[in-house]
């Protein structure tokens, strides 16, 4: 009703048109006005086409013309057209959302729509298709799909590679947002290992629903009734191929994927019980494509290791990033658990919480890339630990080819440095300071800069020689200026995220260097050194010239060794 306030002059202007229509072809019948349940104005037509009238409703939603209006079946059972919107039934017309303009008019909807049925019902007469602009996004065909069956490149090449008809499937359903979606986790005996790029956590009984079944080569299923209502149909249909897999004839909750000689995919699940029943589910294909998903000069971070000390906030959102830049093996240290308060933050959910952090964070990677191999440590750095444990470690975070201090903890950094320095390993860090005002992010790639307490030292000297920060003596994300409490929030903490992500793979992926310093303080608001939101400030500090050692530094060293190995006897024969 508030369409015939607010556009009175215009909706005048379509009831003439229609009007008009109505005279001009014989094939319309007469309209009526009125009004949805959801109070838009709508139109009931009726009109025939070869013999058969077609009642149909025009509706003009409240914010006509700017929006479009659309036609569908007055019965919403009804299928007139295959130029139709799954699940709503909406008439894919001449004009719709993608290419609307205010001047179209209802009438000019009457006409397409009568045109197009036409086309559909007498063009095949004389060789004639129905134009069409049909286009719909793989979102838009799923759209009220409820059951649904992915098919990966994995699973066609396991069948095409068998030989024979019938083949032992194994499948995981997920049940998330009302959906069912249904992966296939195995093809071939029970010992055969997860379809390669599932994570395994996705065949565990503990998390999705499995149910086994069948993979069945048949020439065609066109006899079989579609939708497939009954597990005897699909029964009856098989066994007049000789292709029933099962060695009984009882209902059973299993899984039934038929396979034509297109290699065409029929999904059907069974299910049990007084009143068995079957169920098509629509095929989703996630077929591998040729286009590239990473620039090519990651190609190099599959072969390296990352430890990540801090698997908080900052060390949880640079982890995933990593996994899906192309890190694939990771050290993850944290001691620390997952609280309900932690998740304002955290790249993790309430699926984690009371989990150790390192542990949960690792089943997320997984879920995201499977393949990848991730030692967690629920272990204090720099804390108070067993002295063996605290050893080995430190030794599998010095065997990485980077570390990465998520903590803001100065302890934790002190004793990363060390070890770093001593090894000759990369190593980055990072963190928001209080109230969000912006970042630092830093890093010492041996070679290119200097080690990272220099780098450190480099940092605290500009930093001495600007205005004092403000919040300096805040702790962790908050800080308080006038009374009002100031908070780092997520975005803050993502936009940090992001930028050592970039950061730590340019260092990873080895010169040229994308970031020519070691250390970048970087504005998200105009406060203290920040003239305005990301104004970046760089610290420069290259490593020294190598001196080699000299003659008299290489013979102390030598004479030391002899001393310490002169200590040692030469074990028992």
């Amino acid at each position: 009703m508030r369409l015939l306030v607010e556009q009175t002059q215009r909706m005048r202007e379509e009831v003439r048109a229609l009007d008009a229509l109505v005279a001009e072809l014989s094939m319309l019948d007469s309209i009526q006005w009125g009004m949805t349940p959801d109070h838009d104005v709508r139109v009931h037509f009726d009109f025939t086409v070869k013999d058969k009238v077609y009642a149909a409703e025009l509706v003009y939603p409240a914010l006509f013309p700017e929006a479009p209006a659309y036609v569908r079946p007055r019965n919403q059972d009804e299928a007139w057209s295959t130029h139709r919107y799954p699940a709503t039934g909406t008439l894919c017309l001449e004009w719709g959302p993608d290419n609307w303009v205010p001047s179209v008019t209802g009438a000019d909807l009457v006409r397409s729509t009568i045109l197009l049925l036409v086309y559909e019902k007498l063009g095949t007469l004389v060789g004639i298709q129905a134009p069409s602009r049909h286009d719909l996004t793989l979102g838009q065909r799923m759209r009220g799909e409820v059951t649904r069956f992915l098919a990966t490149s994995e699973l066609t090449a396991a069948i095409t590679a068998s030989p024979r008809t019938t083949i032992p499937l194994v499948t995981a359903t997920t049940g998330r947002l009302a959906t069912l979606v249904t992966l296939p986790t195995k093809v071939g005996e029970d010992t055969d290992p997860l379809l390669a790029g599932l994570p395994p956590e996705i065949g565990s009984p503990d998390m999705t629903w499995i149910r086994n079944g069948w993979v069945v080569k048949v020439d065609e299923w066109a006899s079989l009734p579609n939708p497939c209502c009954t597990p005897a149909a699909a029964r009856d249909f098989l066994k007049t191929k000789g292709a029933w897999p099962w060695p009984d004839d009882d209902d059973r909750v299993w899984f039934l994927l038929l396979v034509n000689a297109q290699g065409d995919l029929r999904p059907i699940a069974f299910s049990a019980g007084e009143s068995p029943h079957a169920y098509d589910y629509v095929v989703l294909e996630a077929k591998s494509d040729q286009r590239a998903r990473q620039p090519e000069r990651h190609a190099v971070l599959g072969q390296k290791r990352v430890a990540i000390v801090g698997c908080g906030s900052l060390g949880s959102k640079v982890a995933l990033s990593l996994a899906r830049s192309g890190v694939t093996r990771f050290t993850l240290v944290d001691d620390d658990v997952l609280m309900p308060g932690n998740l304002v933050r955290h790249q993790l959910d309430w699926r984690s919480v009371g989990h150790g952090k390192a542990e949960a964070l690792k089943a997320a990677m997984l879920l995201v890339c499977p393949d990848a191999e991730i030692q967690s440590k629920a272990f204090r750095f720099a804390g108070q630990e067993s002295a063996s444990l605290n050893t080995a470690v430190l030794e599998q975070v010095a065997a990485c080819d980077l570390v990465i201090d998520a903590t803001a903890n100065p302890r934790v950094f002190s004793s990363i440095a060390a070890i770093c320095t001593r090894r000759k390993v990369a190593c980055a860090w990072g963190e928001v300071f209080a109230g969000g005002i912006g970042a630092l992010m830093a890093r010492s790639l041996p070679g290119h800069d200097a080690d990272p307490l220099t780098v450190r030292a480099a940092i605290h000297d500009y930093l001495a020689q600007q205005p004092e920060a403000p919040f300096k003596r805040a702790q962790g994300y908050e800080a308080e200026e006038d009374g009002e409490v100031l908070v780092a929030g997520d975005a803050e903490v993502s936009q940090l995220a992001a930028s050592m992500t970039q950061f730590i793979v340019d260092g990873l992926c080895g010169a040229p260097y994308r970031f020519p310093v070691p250390a970048y303080l970087i504005g998200f608001q105009q406060a203290w050194i920040f003239e305005a939101p990301f104004d970046t400030h760089q610290i420069g500090c290259p490593a020294p010239a190598n001196a080699e050692p000299t003659a008299q530094e290489l013979g102390i060293d030598i004479e030391a060794l002899k001393e310490v190995m002169s200590k040692f006897q030469a074990a028992p024969a």
